[in-house]
């Protein structure tokens, strides 16, 4: 299958990092199919670089689930069972309003203005991937001064990959996703912890609940 890929090198990211997200966000949006195989030499190819960076950038694409390496064959785009998703977001709905509730009890004012900044970004950009981008840093933003190591790893853990890209499948879901955000942070302002937490249940809930509708309905 051909796939006509861009690639931004006007950015900060590395080059085997855009490549990751630029096939990524492929994979998310169907140009390459459960079962494709992913030819580095075209890949190289159509993104303008050479075979290293590729290299790099599909043993990323293995770690997050994306694709797994076979003898002979090389990297296959693999499918995300519908029993996969449902566990993903289970897990996330249980755990992460956990490690928000541990988190804001460190939270001040300059995290606030950061968290309210990303909001106003968020609404100004047009741009699904941009929106990803700063999606991330958000929920990364809310979490990050949770003590407990290991559920932090088991977090990172869940929300890499897949998560984080389903903008990608639910365009018509993101201004949802913004109200939800200005939400949480009004809830932190007046130091309601539990209600914070609260939202976030339900904010992926039910980004959960609308990507298995949509997958299901293909």
């Amino acid at each position: 299958m051909t796939v006509n890929l861009k690639l931004n090198t006007q950015d900060l990211e590395t080059i085997p990092v855009k490549i990751c997200r630029v096939i990524r966000e492929a994979i998310i949006k169907g140009d390459f199919q459960p079962g494709e195989r992913l030819i580095q030499d075209e890949l190289a190819k159509s993104l303008g670089v050479s075979r290293m960076p590729i290299r790099e950038a599909i043993k990323q694409l293995e770690a997050e689930g994306y694709v797994t390496l076979e003898p002979h064959k090389g990297a296959i785009v693999r499918e995300f069972s519908v029993k996969e998703i449902e566990e993903i977001y289970f897990l996330r709905s249980k755990f992460e309003p956990l490690v928000v509730k541990e988190s804001l009890k460190f939270i001040n004012t300059n995290i606030i203005q950061q968290l309210e900044n990303l909001i106003e970004e968020m609404n100004q950009t047009k741009e699904v991937s941009k929106f990803i981008e700063l999606n991330i840093v958000f929920h990364n933003l809310l979490i990050k001064d949770c003590p407990w190591e290991k559920l932090n790893s088991f977090i990172k853990n869940l929300w890499t990959g897949f998560p984080q890209q389903t903008p990608h499948l639910l365009p018509d879901q993101i201004e949802v996703s913004k109200q939800e955000h200005k939400a949480m942070i009004e809830a932190i302002k007046v130091g309601n912890d539990q209600l914070v937490c609260e939202i976030m249940e339900r904010h992926i809930i039910r980004a959960g609940n609308q990507v298995l509708e949509n997958i299901k309905n293909k």
